[in-house]
């Protein structure tokens, strides 16, 4: 993995994290909220064998950064920002993969910019304004006190904690770069206003403006735990389906970080998709 940090006409910050090396293909990682572009170093070796791959921090996440207004985090101008983002390194005739957020991000993309094809990471496909008993005040107030609560006294309590709920030292260690030391604590990079920003601009997408205007090809591949939640997937699959055809994947006992649960298996879907078209 190579990694840089390039800034946009808008003086805005990227951190890019690339691999792979002069193919004919290139992939676009977009992550979820929360997370960076070097969540999917595991992902992105797999996929990096037959394609260029590029990962960005998103604005507000890891050493990118952003405007101070609500209306940049929108769907439609965070696909504006990938925009600029590619045109800055001169990729075209690209994939976006996009996880949780990064999905809708990329129907948003979709929406309104030519694109080779659409892969969705257990995101885009589901309406947060869906979740049974969710509004969006409650998702906005969970998620600031996640952010607020998700501190450590340091680098060692952190990794520990982690251990213990069962993750695996490499994932401990890629999480590090969405977390910063501050204050003698170790929290998430991404605040509250950002978070909160993001959640309310998602909140209801994607709508049926953004399903009826994706002419790309979509692969999405689903999660499959907690088994409960199977009802709502295929509910907002089926709704997804009557405006986009949709190939429809699930990956087996896999919670929503998908590429983290099976990264081999998702790494050849998405490799056996680009093929094929």
């Amino acid at each position: 993995m190579n990694s840089k940090i390039i800034t946009l006409e808008n003086k805005l910050n990227v951190k890019v994290n690339m691999w792979g090396g002069n193919h004919k293909s290139s992939v676009i990682l977009l992550h979820g909220l929360g997370s960076t572009g070097k969540s999917f170093s595991e992902l992105a070796a797999i996929l990096s064998q037959n394609n260029n791959v590029y990962a960005f921090d998103l604005p507000g996440h890891g050493t990118s950064t952003y405007l101070d207004h609500e209306d940049f985090f929108s769907m439609e101008s965070l696909a504006d920002w990938v925009k600029e983002v590619v045109n800055y390194l001169n990729v075209d005739n690209f994939h976006i993969v996009g996880h949780s957020v990064g999905g809708n991000i990329g129907l948003a993309f979709a929406k309104k910019y030519i694109l080779k094809s659409l892969i969705l990471l257990d995101g885009g496909y589901i309406r947060a304004k869906n979740i049974p008993d969710n509004t969006l005040e409650d998702e906005i107030k969970m998620t600031e006190q996640h952010i607020e609560n998700f501190t450590f006294s340091s680098w060692e309590a952190y990794e520990k904690e982690l251990f213990n709920d069962g993750m695996s030292q490499m994932h401990i260690d890629l999480s590090k770069d969405s977390m910063k030391s501050e204050n003698r604590m170790i929290k998430l990079i991404v605040n509250t206003k950002v978070a909160s920003h993001i959640v309310r601009q998602k909140y209801n997408e994607p709508t049926d403006e953004t399903l009826m205007a994706v002419s790309s090809k979509v692969l999405l591949l689903r999660s499959t735990i907690p088994q409960e939640f199977n009802y709502l997937r295929d509910k907002e699959t089926k709704r997804f389906n009557q405006s986009i055809n949709t190939t429809v994947v699930n990956v087996k006992n896999a919670s929503h970080d998908i590429y983290w649960d099976n990264p081999l298996f998702v790494g050849e879907q998405i490799n056996e998709w680009i093929m094929k078209l």
